[in-house]
C-alpha cells in the first residue's frame, strides 16, 4: 500500500469519525431539548398546586396536598428545586406544609446523602436543602458542613445553619467565623436572619472571648449584636471603647449606633479625641444615628475635626437630620459644611 493510499483511508476515517462526533452531538442536544420541553410541561401546572398549598383555601390546601403526595419521580423532580427555593419566602403554617410534603418525597435522605458527596456541589446543596427543611435531627449533619473542605460548601452550610437557632450552633458559627474570616459576611448573614435568639451568645462572647482569636472574635461578635439589636449589650459595648483594638472600637461604635442608645454619646463623644481617624469617623457616624440634641452637638464638634473625611462624615450627618441640622450647617464657618449645603442644593435642583 502506497503512501498516498494510506493517507486517503486515513481522511476517510478522520471524516467519518467527525460525522460520528456530530451525530452524537445532535442527538444528546436533542434529547437534551426534549427533557427541558417535558419538564416544563411538567412544571407549569405543578408549580400552581404548590402556590395552592402554600396560600389557598384549606379545601384548596388539602387538594393540593393531596396531588402532591402522588406525584410520581418525574413530576417531582420537574418542581422539586422550586419547591425549595420557595420555602424560606414563606412563613408560618405556609412554609411547614411545604416542608412536609419536601420531607414526605424523600428531599431529607437525598440531601443527607449529598452532604457526603465527592463533588462540592452536592455538597453544598445538601446543607442548603437540609437547611430548609431544618429538621432538629439533621442540625449536626449541617454543623459538619462549617468543616467541609470546600470554600463553598462552607459558606452555604454557615448561612443554612440560620434554621437551628440554638445556643451550641450559633456559638460554633461565631467560632467558625472568627477562625476563617472570609465567613465573616455569611456569618453576620445567618445572624441576621436568627435574630435575637443570637444575643446572648454574642453578648458572652464580646465579654469573654473562648476561641484563639479573642479580638477577632470579639469585632464579629460586636457586629452581630448591633444587627440583632440587643439594648442589654450596650454596657458590654461602651466597655470595648476603652481598648486598644481600633477595629473592635469601630465594631463596637457601629453597634452602638444601631442600637440608638441616647446615653452612649458620652462615651462616644470621648472617641473624638482618638488618634484613628477611621475611629473618630465612627463616631461621627454613630452619633448621627442616635440623633437628638446631644448627637448635634457631637457632630457640631466633628465640623472642625483636622481630617476632613472625619468633618465630611459629621456634615454628612448633620444634614440628614434634616431641619436643626441644616440649621447648625448654615452657621458653621467650617468649610465642610459650605460644601454639604452646596452638595444638598445641587442634589434639590437635579
Amino acid at each position: 500500500m502506497t503512501v498516498g493510499h494510506i493517507g486517503y483511508w486515513a481522511a476517510v476515517t478522520i471524516g467519518l469519525g467527525c460525522l460520528v462526533v456530530i451525530a452524537l452531538l445532535v442527538a444528546v442536544r436533542l434529547h437534551a431539548d426534549r427533557r427541558e420541553r417535558r419538564t416544563r410541561e411538567l412544571r407549569t401546572p405543578l408549580w400552581r398546586v404548590v402556590l395552592t398549598l402554600s396560600a389557598g383555601e384549606p379545601d384548596e390546601v388539602d387538594a393540593a396536598s393531596r396531588r402532591l403526595l402522588s406525584l410520581t419521580p418525574a413530576e417531582r423532580a420537574a418542581i422539586e428545586d422550586d419547591a425549595f427555593a420557595l420555602v424560606p419566602k414563606l412563613r408560618g403554617d405556609a412554609r411547614q406544609r411545604v416542608r412536609e410534603v419536601l420531607r414526605a418525597w424523600g428531599s431529607v435522605d437525598q440531601a443527607r446523602n449529598s452532604t457526603t458527596s465527592g463533588s462540592p456541589v452536592r455538597r453544598a446543596r445538601g446543607y442548603y436543602r437540609l437547611g430548609v427543611l431544618a429538621l432538629p435531627e439533621r442540625r449536626d449533619d449541617v454543623l459538619a458542613g462549617l468543616h467541609d473542605r470546600d470554600f463553598t460548601a462552607r459558606r452555604t452550610a454557615m448561612l443554612a445553619l440560620a434554621s437551628f437557632p440554638e445556643h451550641d450552633v450559633i456559638e460554633q458559627m461565631l467560632l467558625a467565623a472568627t477562625v476563617e474570616p472570609r465567613l465573616r459576611h455569611d456569618f453576620l448573614a445567618a445572624i441576621d436572619q436568627v435574630g435575637s435568639p443570637a444575643a446572648a451568645v454574642m453578648v458572652e462572647h464580646l465579654r469573654a472571648p473562648t476561641s484563639d482569636h479573642p479580638d477577632r472574635e470579639r469585632r464579629l461578635a460586636a457586629e452581630a449584636v448591633g444587627l440583632v439589636g440587643e439594648i442589654d449589650a450596650v454596657s458590654s459595648l461602651e466597655g470595648c471603647l476603652v481598648e486598644d483594638d481600633e477595629e473592635l472600637r469601630i465594631a463596637a461604635l457601629q453597634a452602638l449606633g444601631e442600637l440608638g442608645s441616647p446615653s452612649s454619646l458620652i462615651v462616644i463623644t470621648a472617641q473624638l479625641g482618638a488618634s484613628s481617624r477611621d475611629v473618630r469617623q465612627s463616631a461621627m457616624e454613630a452619633a448621627g444615628q442616635i440623633g437628638g440634641s446631644s448627637g448635634l452637638m457631637v457632630l457640631t464638634i466633628g465640623l472642625g475635626d483636622e481630617d476632613v473625611e472625619v468633618a465630611r462624615a459629621a456634615a454628612g450627618a448633620l444634614r440628614r437630620a434634616g431641619g436643626s441640622g441644616y440649621a447648625i450647617l448654615g452657621s458653621s464657618p467650617a468649610p465642610v459644611a459650605r460644601e454639604a449645603l452646596a452638595l444638598s442644593a445641587l442634589r434639590a435642583s437635579t
